[in-house]
C-alpha cells in the first residue's frame, strides 16, 4: 500500500498530491473521524535527533532544538570510541537532553521508529545533528502548534539551505532542502526503508502545510572537520570495521592512514580531508559566509572547519 501511494504521488506531483490529501483531511476532520487529542499526548513539541558518529555541529544543533522544543530526545548509535558520547553527556547536564542508546546501529528507519515510541509530546520535530535554526523558526513553529495545528493532524514543511564541501558553497543553487520537518504524532505513523533512504508513511487524513517558503535554517550536511571527512571517506576502502572488530581500533586507523598514503601520498588526515572538501566544493554555487550566524563561525574555528573561498563572497 505504501509503495502504491508513493508511486501515485510521483505521478501527480506535489501540488495535486497536497490538494488531494488536504481534501481528505478536511472531510475526516469535519466528520470528527480523527482527533489528535485521542493519542493521549500533551500539546507540545518533541525534538528527535538521530546521531551516528557526528559530533561536529551537534552542540549547536542540540541548543537550537532545545530552544524550540519541550523536550529533546536523542537516539545515539555512535561507536564507543567516537567523541559523540562526550558531546551528549554535556548536553544531558546542560540542556536536559534525553539520550536513548541503540547500538549496534540498526539503520535510520529503526532509529526514527524508536524516537517516535520514546517521544512524549503531540508534535514531533525531526532535527538532524547538523541543523542550525535561523531566528524566527522557534516562534513560528510554536505559534502554529498552539494555534492552527492544535486539533489537526499535520505534516509541516519548510526549507533549509544545504551547504556542501565548506561553509561558502551551497549544494545546489536551484533547490532548497524541504521536507516535513514537524508533524503530529499518531500511532499509525511508520518509518519505512526504500533501499536507499528512510521515509515517513503517514495516514491520508494528514494536512500538508508549509510553515514558510523562505529558508528557516542551515543544513550543514556536507561540512565537517577535515580529519573526520578523510576518515569517513577512507573507512570503506580500508575495511575499517572488519579490522576494528578483530584487531582493534588502533590497527583499523593504521589501515586508514595506509589508504591515505596510497591515494593521496600522505597520511596527514587533515591535509587529505582538506583536499576532499575542496573537490566536493568545486563547481558548486557560492554562499555568502557573511550570512552565517556568529555561533556557526565560532564553532567552525573551534573544530577547524574551513570557511572556503568563493568569488561572490568578496
Amino acid at each position: 500500500m505504501a509503495s502504491l501511494l508513493r508511486y501515485a504521488r510521483r505521478i501527480m506531483g506535489r501540488r495535486l498530491t497536497w490538494a488531494a490529501y488536504n481534501a481528505m483531511a478536511t472531510v475526516a476532520r469535519g466528520l470528527r473521524l480523527v482527533d489528535p487529542s485521542r493519542e493521549g499526548r500533551p500539546l507540545g513539541i518533541s525534538a528527535t535527533v538521530i546521531v551516528y558518529n557526528d559530533p561536529d555541529w551537534l552542540p549547536l544543533a542540540l541548543e537550537d532544538a532545545a530552544s524550540v522544543a519541550d523536550e529533546v530526545l536523542v537516539v545515539d548509535s555512535s561507536d564507543p570510541w567516537d567523541e559523540t558520547e562526550q558531546v551528549l553527556e554535556d548536553a544531558r547536564s546542560r540542556l536536559g537532553v534525553r539520550v536513548v542508546r541503540q547500538y549496534p546501529p540498526r539503520g535510520y528507519a529503526e532509529a526514527r521508529e524508536l524516537a517516535l515510541r520514546e517521544s512524549r509530546y503531540r508534535y514531533i520535530l525531526v532535527w538532524d545533528s547538523d541543523f542550525i535554526a535561523f531566528e524566527g523558526l522557534g516562534r513560528a513553529l510554536r505559534d502554529f502548534v498552539e494555534g492552527e495545528g492544535r486539533d489537526r493532524y499535520v505534516l509541516l514543511y519548510w526549507p533549509f539551505i544545504t551547504l556542501c564541501g565548506d561553509l561558502s558553497h551551497r549544494c545546489r543553487a536551484d533547490r532548497l532542502h524541504e521536507e516535513h520537518w514537524a508533524f503530529t504524532y499518531s500511532r499509525r505513523l511508520r518509518y519505512l526503508w526504500d533501499g536507499r533512504f528512510e521515509y515517513l508513511y503517514a495516514p491520508p487524513y494528514y494536512f500538508r502545510r508549509r510553515l514558510s517558503s523562505s529558508p528557516m535554517g542551515l543544513h550543514l550536511t556536507g561540512v565537517r572537520r577535515p580529519e573526520r571527512v578523510a576518515v569517513k571517506r577512507l573507512m570503506p576502502r580500508a575495511d575499517f570495521y572488519s579490522i576494528a572488530s578483530t584487531q582493534g581500533v588502533g590497527k583499523a586507523m593504521e589501515a586508514v592512514r595506509a589508504e591515505a598514503r596510497r591515494l593521496y601520498g600522505t597520511d596527514d588526515l587533515r591535509e587529505v580531508g582538506l583536499r576532499i572538501m575542496e573537490e566536493d566544493a568545486r563547481g558548486r554555487p557560492c554562499f555568502d559566509v557573511g550570512l552565517l550566524p556568529s555561533k556557526v563561525l565560532r564553532r567552525a574555528r573551534e573544530i577547524g572547519v574551513p570557511l572556503g573561498s568563493c568569488g561572490s563572497n568578496a
